[in-house]
């Protein structure tokens, strides 16, 4: 397993999801900055690191020293490479990535060649690993992902025949895990790790528990009257007596602002709407219907013990995917972390 926790582990924090993952005996990380390896480097991890998105040329000297495993993704990357370790008289492992449709990041199929005669004339390179990146992982039986596996795997077949005898074969992230029969020998779970699934019909297929849990406290509350609005625009008005709680959390905190009027959140046991416009630091949730509410409640705005507040339904209402719900309030909200 090469679990990816690029971008402080999706929100949730580098460090401290490393070092769980750690125990787990992982093989090693999937980054995408130096800067992600040096701090793992700095509290002691060991495991192998690969920059999944590839490199830029100035940051190899960094990450020879980082004992960072590269991913080759183009011609002129290989080449970068290949300079660096001959004039440094180094041996260095690499993984080549093959675009096999997605058209992001990759080698294409008739570039190959070139990538073949810069190897022959660079023995201190090991191709140690081969890759690709699957653009709909989550839908199978897709023409474009069977298109992409028979790619990759004639690519395989066809550097084996060259001669290249590479350890890890990868292309499954968590949709692929869940949903592909050839995943190779080497597996890279990103947003699975956090509870979080790649769509609905996963659920089906396995159960994850979310890793992630925001919470915040109603720091006040409004009793409106019939005709009366509240907050920006405005773009809530009461249409019957109702009991606003103000709660500290908005948009700069992570919170998405397309989610005032159509959000959700949990409070003494009840799911209650997110109502006007979410602003700056706070939000409004309509609490007409939960007796006893007092300023200092505490609220759950996404997770909980019992996913009372799911990050894919939240996600689903903002138009985006967990993985942006996760990094956003990952940023600016305190972490507290426990067993």
């Amino acid at each position: 397993m090469l679990p990816v926790i690029k971008n402080d582990a999706y929100g949730h924090g580098l460090l401290e999801v490393a070092k769980a993952l750690a125990q787990e005996k992982v093989y090693g990380f999937g980054l995408s900055e130096p800067y992600e390896a040096y701090l793992l480097r700095k509290a002691g991890l060991i495991h192998p690191i690969l920059l999944l998105s590839g490199f830029e040329k100035d940051w190899l000297p960094e990450m020879y020293n980082l004992r960072i495993t590269p991913v080759v993704t183009s011609v002129e990357s290989m080449e970068w490479l290949a300079n660096f370790s001959y004039k440094r008289a180094i041996k260095w492992d690499f993984h080549l990535k093959v675009d096999t449709g997605m058209h992001r990041f990759g080698v294409i199929k008739e570039e190959l060649p070139k990538i073949i005669n810069i190897l022959k004339t660079n023995p201190q390179l090991n191709m140690s690993g081969i890759m690709t990146h699957l653009s709909c992982a989550e839908k199978s039986e897709d023409p474009l992902t069977i298109s992409q596996i028979n790619t990759f795997f004639e690519v395989v077949e066809f550097l084996k025949t060259q001669r290249f005898n590479f350890k890890f074969i990868h292309l499954a992230n968590s949709a692929g895990i869940i949903f592909l029969k050839k995943r190779g020998n080497l597996v890279r779970p990103g947003i699975s790790l956090f509870g979080s699934y790649p769509n609905f019909k996963a659920r089906s297929y396995i159960k994850l528990y979310p890793v992630m849990t925001v919470k915040s406290r109603v720091i006040e509350l409004k009793k409106l009257k019939p005709g009366l609005t509240a907050g920006y625009g405005p773009t809530f008005k009461a249409s019957k007596e109702c009991v606003l709680g103000i709660v500290p959390v908005g948009y700069g905190d992570g919170y998405p602002r397309i989610l005032s009027n159509k959000g959700f959140a949990w409070i003494k046991g009840k799911r209650v709407p997110v109502v006007g416009t979410v602003s700056m630091k706070c939000l409004y949730l309509d609490l007409t219907r939960v007796k006893g509410i007092e300023p200092g409640e505490e609220v759950i705005l996404l997770g909980g013990p019992h996913e009372e507040v799911p990050a894919d339904e939240l996600a689903s209402l903002a138009d985006t995917i967990s993985y942006e719900l996760f990094c956003n309030l990952g940023k600016t909200i305190p972490k507290h972390y426990k067993e």
